[in-house]
């Protein structure tokens, strides 16, 4: 299973569903979005969902029964829901909705969960969007702004960037969503953190095969076991697709092992991931023109150079965690490599990484709990990059170095309990990152980037009869320092990197409410949310000859709302109601910029909807399960100059 940092995945079912976050478990459906929009009245689906919670029966339930202590795994501290007062959703994925949902993308992971919108870009090479309340709009390719953690895992690199070609959404049983600026936790690249498992509280194998429209065709298998003081899970997939569009194809191979022992009075565990993607076709963007001809096609150019993407990736995690008399000892070390052969229109990308990081946490008290820890990471780029010579290596050598990053941080957290109700809450971070960039034959350039990112929250817990309710506000920093490709994308031509370049810093705050009620043998969940962020010194893309290059300019302001009802396990009829809709309310805007901006004050920050709904729900009973899923988002700016 998961390593000693997935704390939840050792405990039963029912002590899991204690959690006063978003959700304790959530069935989806055995239907997936169609291809094209969902239009619906969220008005009418939120009535809909407030007539099934009305039907079910009432049963008040001890408070204690529903406040069962739950660790989530979204950060490197031992976090509990129900008194942690920062926006934390957490949405479980049963064995019926894996097996009856496709989840061909991460976008799959999201639904029912307030605050964040994965978007599918429809394109395998490139990948799919994350967004956290918008921020981390900015990525091209991949995801930029929000830490991602799988199995204990973390996916994000030391620059910031998250390739998720290890990622396969179907095998994933528990999503972890922390929403807003949390470099307290993780760093840079942490205006959100996506925390994600594969780890299953019951044994046993699994295999399913499915296929559809354009040449589909994904089989999957998963072995689980368990023994006293032991646990380990493999798996692996395999999925090819044609794709809808003209030069849309993908074949990718995925495979990953888990396991846990006891070892010298503590638990030591193993994660090791990998994925094969031998091609992902890259379609490219068209006119609005060339669409409304032909929606399937491509540009002749894109043919011409074969734009697509070859990657190679793994990545390996040791852990042990152990008790010292009443304190806790944890300590993750991990290593990686990714070999990318990458084919793009203007060019030729030929780039080879190794990454190796080392983090160790040590965590004490309960009435006043505190924990410190220090992290150290390294990622090593060699890369080449050439003309395109009809999707081959061609004879210009455009860029030709080494790209060294090497970052450091010490961290620490404060808890404490001022009632018996009442906790505060306060963290900091310090981070140092050092760029170094080795051309072949030029002068070697570096960069030192040097930040510190507090914390400050509170939250009130109140407990009742049927559940409990948590009320909490909190104001933090994230830190979002330039990714490596982002240093070396000059528009002068020149090698190393861009020397004027420095990081986006995000300063937000928040306040909310989460609570969980019983009904009878099941639940009701609710969680809503405000926030603001202040976004500056913004590292915005511009493109110069078909090359995507950056600059710091302006700021950007992020506010909204955001509002998640879920229902668990609900008697309705002969059968059981399993539900989750979320709704996000998010607009960006751009401030004053500098002269000359290419971002009018006003403008709207472009890349995510200002509104946004998803769901999910699955009702089985009469050996059937019926569901339905998707999301519905309004029409957003395309670019920052609106």
């Amino acid at each position: 299973m998961s390593p000693p940092e997935d704390a939840c995945a050792s405990r039963s079912q029912e002590t899991c569903g204690g959690s006063l976050s978003h959700a304790r478990q959530l069935v989806a459906s055995s239907w997936t979005r169609a291809t094209r929009p969902v239009r619906f009245s969220p008005a009418r689906w939120l009535a809909g969902t407030t007539l099934l919670v009305g039907i079910a029966g009432v049963q008040a339930q001890p408070a204690d029964s529903v406040l069962a202590p739950v660790e989530v795994t979204a950060a490197p501290y031992a976090l509990e829901p129900a008194r942690a007062p920062v926006s934390i959703a957490v949405r479980s994925r049963s064995d019926v909705e894996q097996a009856s949902d496709p989840a061909l993308t991460a976008e799959a992971l999201g639904r029912g969960l307030p605050g964040v919108w994965i978007s599918d870009r429809g394109n395998a090479s490139t990948g799919e969007r994350v967004l956290v309340r918008g921020l981390g709009w900015r990525a091209a390719f991949g995801v930029r702004g929000t830490h991602v953690v799988l199995d204990g895992v973390p996916l994000t690199l030391p620059d910031g960037q998250t390739p998720l070609n290890v990622l396969d959404p179907a095998l994933v049983t528990r999503v972890e969503l922390v929403r807003g600026p949390a470099s307290t936790f993780w760093g840079s690249g942490s205006a959100g953190v996506l925390s994600l498992s594969t780890a299953s509280q019951t044994s046993g194998n699994r295999v399913r095969v499915l296929g559809g429209a354009y040449g589909l065709a994904k089989g999957e298998a998963s072995a689980r076991f368990a023994a006293p003081n032991r646990q380990l899970a493999v798996w692996g997939s395999a999925l090819r697709q044609d794709g809808y569009r003209d030069h849309s194809g993908a074949e990718v191979y995925r495979a990953g092992a888990s396991g846990s022992a006891e070892v010298g009075g503590g638990t030591l565990g193993l994660v090791a991931l990998g994925a094969w993607m031998p091609r992902a076709e890259a379609p490219g963007g068209i006119t609005e023109e060339a669409f409304g001809a032909d929606p399937r096609q491509t540009r002749p150019i894109v043919l011409e150079r074969d734009a697509s993407k070859r990657v190679a990736q793994g990545d390996l995690a040791l852990s042990y965690a152990r008790p010292i008399d009443a304190l806790r000892l944890r300590t993750t070390l991990t290593a990686g490599f990714r070999a990318l052969r990458n084919p793009i229109v203007p060019r030729y990308i030929d780039l080879d990484r190794r990454t190796l990081g080392l983090r160790t946490v040590l965590e004490g008290g309960r009435a006043l709990a505190w924990g410190v820890g220090v992290e150290a990471e390294a990622q090593r780029d060699d890369r080449l990059e050439t003309s395109n010579a009809g999707g081959q290596p061609g004879p210009e050598v455009l860029t030709d170095q080494l790209e060294t990053v090497r970052a450091g941080a010490a961290f620490g957290r404060l808890a404490a309990r001022l009632t018996p109700a009442l906790t505060a809450t306060a963290a900091i971070r310090a981070d140092a990152l050092s760029y170094r960039a080795e051309p072949s034959g030029a002068v070697v350039s570096s960069r030192t980037i040097t930040a510190v990112s507090p914390s400050l929250g509170f939250s009130l817990l109140l407990p009742h009869a049927t559940g409990a309710t948590t009320l909490y506000a909190n104001a933090s920093g994230a830190l979002d320092a330039p990714t490596t490709t982002e240093l070396g994308n000059r528009t002068d031509g020149l090698p190393g990197f861009n020397p004027d370049l420095r990081p986006e810093r995000t300063w937000g705050a928040e306040a909310g409410a989460r609570t969980l009620r019983q009904l009878g043998t099941g639940s009701i969940g609710l969680d809503g949310a405000a926030f603001v962020a202040l976004a500056r010194d913004l590292l915005l893309p511009f493109e110069v000859d078909e090359v995507t290059a950056f600059r710091n300019e302006g700021e950007a302001r992020h506010t909204g709302v955001e509002l998640a009802v879920s229902a668990d396990d609900l008697e309705l009829g002969p059968g059981r109601l399993d539900a989750a809709f979320a709704t996000t309310l998010a607009q960006g805007t751009f401030l004053a910029g500098p002269d000359g901006s290419a971002t009018p004050e006003g403008n709207r920050v472009p890349g995510f909807p200002p509104r946004l709904l998803t769901w999910t729900a699955t009702w089985s009973g009469l050996g059937l399960a019926l569901g339905f899923d998707g999301e519905s988002a309004s029409g957003y700016a395309a670019d920052s100059a609106g």
